[in-house]
């Protein structure tokens, strides 16, 4: 689908693209909903800088029960807000630790990864999921831990998915021209501010059709580098 031997490294985003989203939004975020009370009543001296961002961004102070509210709010939504993403990746943390989450990845995309490990190409994550969270996640797959593959991992604190700035701010912490990255999402909106931030993108599509300007796959088979 693509080959380039102009790429240096490799941005992925997880849900839609690494991962099946129907775990992100049918498990893991039904585990954090389902959960979000009894956390928080448990760790309510240890999430102090959360329920401080929490805050700083709904304009007020909050009670307990009004951080809970705010949070379950937030994940009905789908908010793609960093105390939010932290607070869950605290919930998701217990979870893999007792087992009760392990999570799925598409077999292609681990054939992939472990190819351009083998190559010497980095692979970094971007996702809304806080960095924590996404080592975790990784951590905790089908296939064991597959987290020596990644060479970092980015979230929403480096910026918002949506905006071009966020790929540029990645591209320069990476040493890199945003050009010589290439991006894989399965968010359109994603994929064109990368696009506009000058990385190469690739829509990954694996259920249905979609009509892009910018190269579209349903498998990381596709991609040659």
């Amino acid at each position: 689908m693509t080959s380039s031997k102009s790429v240096k490294a490799i941005l992925t985003d997880i849900e839609g693209t690494i991962s099946d989203i129907s775990f992100v939004k049918d498990v893991l975020f039904p585990y954090s909903y389902e959960r979000i009370d009894d956390f928080v009543e448990k760790h309510w001296e240890e999430i102090g800088n959360i329920l401080k961002e929490t805050e700083e961004i709904v304009g007020k102070k909050l009670s307990k029960e009004e951080f809970i509210k705010t949070m379950k709010a937030w994940i009905r939504e789908d908010k793609k807000i960093t105390p939010l993403k932290e607070l869950q990746g605290m919930i998701w943390e217990e979870g893999f630790k007792k087992c009760e989450l392990v999570s799925h990845i598409y077999e292609d995309a681990l054939k992939k990864l472990k190819e351009w490990k083998d190559k010497g190409i980095p692979v970094y994550v971007y996702s809304s999921g806080s960095v924590k969270a996404q080592k975790l996640f990784f951590s905790h797959t089908t296939y064991g831990d597959i987290s020596y593959l990644f060479s970092g991992h980015f979230d929403t604190r480096i910026g918002n998915k949506k905006e071009p700035e966020s790929y540029r701010k990645i591209a320069e912490k990476l040493n890199l021209m945003p050009s010589e990255i290439l991006f894989l999402s399965d968010s359109a909106e994603e994929i064109e501010a990368s696009h506009k931030a000058g990385m190469k993108a690739i829509m990954v599509v694996r259920d249905g059709k979609v009509s892009s300007s910018h190269p579209v796959i349903k498998s990381f088979d596709e991609i040659k580098i």
